[in-house]
């Protein structure tokens, strides 16, 4: 198969990417037709131009082995077939090899246009039926030859759709890898976010509240919101610390390796802590919050709970930002087999946390949705999540 290609399948543009098996093949396969020319050529006296137009296609055979570029195949290609056709008649048939080794050539080739080796066949049948009538030779040899190009011209078809198939297949892993790197960094710049809205925004609120203490003569309490406000910030850059270690993979640095800094004995309001750490910290910024139901999220599996817990972080930040003082309902419903996770403030205005919050469930995959709308005179963001199967096999066991 190799000696008819004229190409290794891996070989996917024109250049040259071939097994020394195939190397060998091709040179047996030169020197096994040249010595049949020379033998037979000799013992037919052939006329000098059968001798130099054979030698050109044998020498094209041997260059498309040391062909770099597609301009030197296809030429290489085209050569093996005119002089090649020119031959086929007077060495009886031998000289077909180069030129059906031309044709695939020219067929596999992806620079070259589909129809070029069909052309390419259809010249050579002429020139050697034309060879044929003038020394009269029977048309069962030109039919004969003619089987032989159509074949050519197949094989040639046939290594031009592997190759095609093989491109668009590192295309699509191309375009893949592309997607998923587009899709870390979307992940990184929405935990970005978080970190400015959560821990941004509840430190400009520490920070009045200090300052009003401050002129309120209530230095003590100051001084603990100041604390509170040190380890808001502290707790917001180790987070984007690892969003940016996400977005870098850099295996050589581990941000957990960091030295921590000291912390008041305030609950932690990463995902893995659930609710309860982020209904206190609102609180702690001068919030009111009601909850109602299982904010301990138990019918969720980890991955639910994280989506949760960040989309919850998000609604109270809005809630801080544009209804500061007003009070905030959180909601957990179990309603058969899913959770309903409701978050409710006065009105308040949209931003990209909104398209964050989809962004978190849509990765999910589990039909997990969520909507944020204003409703009445409220803003509310409400979630619909499956209950995790092998706490719902609990309760039924």
């Amino acid at each position: 198969m190799t000696l008819l290609t004229g190409q290794d399948p891996t070989d996917l543009t024109g250049g040259r990417s071939r097994s020394g098996a195939a190397w060998g093949l091709n040179a047996l396969g030169i020197a096994i037709v040249g010595f049949w020319f020379v033998k037979n050529g000799l013992a037919l006296h052939h006329p000098a131009w059968v001798w130099v137009l054979g030698a050109v296609a044998l020498a094209a055979w041997a260059a498309r082995e040391f062909g770099r570029t597609t301009r030197v195949l296809v030429v290489a290609g085209v050569v093996m077939v005119a002089a090649g056709a020119l031959t086929v008649v007077p060495t009886v048939s031998l000289m077909i090899v180069p030129v059906i080794v031309g044709i695939v050539l020219i067929g596999a080739n992806l620079r070259a246009p589909v129809w070029a080796s069909s052309v390419a066949a259809l010249g050579a049948v002429v020139v050697i039926a034309a060879s044929a009538w003038i020394d009269g030779v029977s048309v069962q040899f030109v039919l004969g030859t003619a089987g032989g190009l159509v074949m050519g011209v197949l094989i040639g078809f046939s290594r031009r759709q592997f190759r095609v198939a093989a491109v668009r297949a590192r295309e699509a892993e191309e375009e893949q890898q592309r997607a998923r790197l587009l899709a870390d960094r979307s992940r990184a710049a929405r935990d970005i976010h978080d970190v400015l809205a959560h821990s941004l925004g509840g430190l400009v609120l520490q920070l009045d509240a200090v300052e009003a203490l401050l002129e309120a003569g209530r230095v003590d309490e100051a001084r603990k919101r100041a604390g509170d406000a040190r380890t808001l910030a502290a707790d917001g850059l180790a987070e984007a610390r690892r969003a940016v270690h996400a977005l870098r993979d850099d295996p050589e640095t581990d941000v957990r390796s960091a030295p921590e800094v000291v912390r008041p004995s305030r609950p932690s309001t990463e995902p893995s802590t659930g609710l309860a750490a982020l209904v206190e910290a609102h609180r702690s910024f001068g919030g009111e919050i009601v909850t109602q139901g299982d904010t301990a999220l138990t019918a969720l599996d980890a991955s639910h709970r994280d989506a949760v817990v960040q989309v919850v972080r998000e609604a109270l930040s809005n809630a801080r930002r544009h209804a500061p003082a007003a009070g905030v309902t959180l909601s957990v419903i179990r309603d058969g087999d899913a959770v309903d996770v409701v978050v409710a403030n006065p009105l308040s205005g949209g931003g990209h946390g909104l398209l964050g919050m989809r962004e978190r469930f849509d990765e999910l995959g589990s039909g997990a949705t969520v909507e944020a709308e204003r409703s009445d005179d409220e803003f509310v963001v409400a979630m619909h999540l499956p209950v995790d199967p092998a706490h719902a096999a609990e309760e039924s066991s």
